[in-house]
């Protein structure tokens, strides 16, 4: 199998962010403003940013690799703030998991999911935009349901996430 995880690592962070950058407006609405997306990568996704979520100890990363390069990453927050939502507060939240669209469907992004939740022993949560369905149908095939939904500012735009719960 060319694809594989592990740990990410310091040394990762500039890949993380290369892969950040493709992916962002993947997972964003179609309609977002392109200004509005770098805006939200440049001031959130840069290499020194995932170093500082790699010295996090509520957080971990993991990377999806394919023939020995980057090409996905998850991210999971075990502190994360409240939504206002019961069935998702005080949850774990998997807050990223992005994977570079050449190696969409080719089992990578499975392979990344899974080996991210093997060690999460109960519920956990997470935000996908509301327009992604891809993304929706691939959280509801691993066992997440819509619980509730919440606002993702990027820039000055507000948009609409559902807050989906897997129980573990």
């Amino acid at each position: 199998m060319p694809f594989s995880t592990r740990v990410a690592r310091p040394s990762d962070a500039e890949a993380l962010s290369h892969v950040a950058g493709l992916t962002f407006a993947l997972a964003s609405p179609p309609d977002a403003a392109p200004q509005a997306l770098q805006a939200y990568i440049d001031r959130q996704l840069q290499s020194e940013h995932f170093v500082l979520h790699l010295l996090n100890p509520r957080k971990r990363l993991r990377v999806l690799e394919y023939l020995g390069s980057v090409v996905g990453y998850s991210m999971i927050d075990s502190a994360p703030e409240a939504l206002g939502i019961a069935e998702a507060d005080g949850l774990p939240e998997l807050s990223r998991c992005y994977v570079l669209p050449e190696h969409h469907g080719h089992g990578g992004a499975q392979l990344l999911l899974d080996d991210t939740l093997a060690p999460v022993r109960g519920a956990i949560r997470l935000t996908v935009n509301e327009q992604n369905t891809r993304a929706i149908r691939f959280y509801q095939r691993n066992g997440f349901s819509k619980v509730g939904e919440a606002l993702f500012e990027c820039g000055p735009e507000r948009h609409r996430d559902w807050v989906m719960v897997a129980r573990r």
